[in-house]
């Protein structure tokens, strides 16, 4: 049999895993291996200047330079007020793209439709974010919501557009894309997470839902001495060696 110790080290371990992966951050771009032409689904291993992405369809690493990312002032029209803010942006902004204005000052996040961009003389239609001056854009009063679908050894990523103030309870299934999802925890804009049963929070302040669709991926199995012990893919660094007992 293995070693009771073995399997309380490992059950920690485990455990341990499962809450830094929970709250590791995911971004959609191109994987040079499997898929260079369409984004899929990435975790952030590592990241200042270059981050160190793994790919969640074929699990390979690669790195990618960060966009250089600038503050923006941004002019937004809500009815008859006029909201002063900033936006993260960078590469190409053009008029008529829709960009998430996160106000750090509410908690809140929303969409907003540019109307106008404005360089350092002269209107433009388009213009990279360092040559900008102010954009003008009106609120559309929705958010886009991100799910991370959790299928044992791999996470899908999906997402849905939302009115900024509609709830979603942990617990709870929702549909998203024709398909039932469980919410199992919410990550919110201010970097906390939320998982107990019945808690509720609207679009605007969430950043990512954390889902079961209830359809997992066939388990792998670790043989020692006839015992099976599961080990996700994830978790493949470790290896379990069998100790006799007297």
């Amino acid at each position: 049999m293995v070693n009771n110790k073995v399997f309380y080290v490992l059950k920690e371990y485990l455990y341990q895993s499962s809450l830094l992966y929970d709250h590791m951050e995911y971004i959609e771009t191109t994987c040079p291996s499997c898929s260079p032409d369409t984004e899929v689904n990435h975790i952030i291993l590592k990241g200042r200047k270059e981050e160190l992405l793994q790919c969640q369809e074929c699990k390979s690493v690669h790195k990618e330079k960060k966009p250089q990312n600038l503050l923006v002032r941004v002019i937004v029209s809500k009815g008859k007020e006029s909201v002063h803010t900033r936006a993260v942006l960078s590469g190409i902004i053009r008029k008529d793209d829709e960009i998430l204005i996160d106000d750090e000052t509410t908690g809140e996040a929303y969409l907003v439709k540019i109307t106008s961009i404005e360089g350092k003389d002269k209107r433009l239609d388009e213009a990279n974010a360092d040559v900008i001056k102010t954009i003008w854009a009106r609120a559309i009063d929705e958010a886009i919501v991100k799910f991370a679908i959790s299928h044992r050894e791999t996470t899908e990523s999906v997402s849905m557009r939302v009115p900024g103030d509609r709830e979603f309870v942990i617990g709870d299934k929702v549909e998203v894309n024709n398909r039932k999802l469980k919410i199992v925890r919410i990550k919110i804009r201010d970097g906390g997470f939320k998982s107990r049963k019945g808690v509720s929070i609207k679009a605007k302040y969430i950043k990512r839902i954390y889902a079961d669709s209830g359809i997992k991926e066939p388990k792998r199995f670790s043989r020692a001495k006839g015992e099976r012990v599961v080990v996700k893919k994830r978790e493949s660094l470790w290896s379990l060696r069998s100790k006799v007992t007297s």
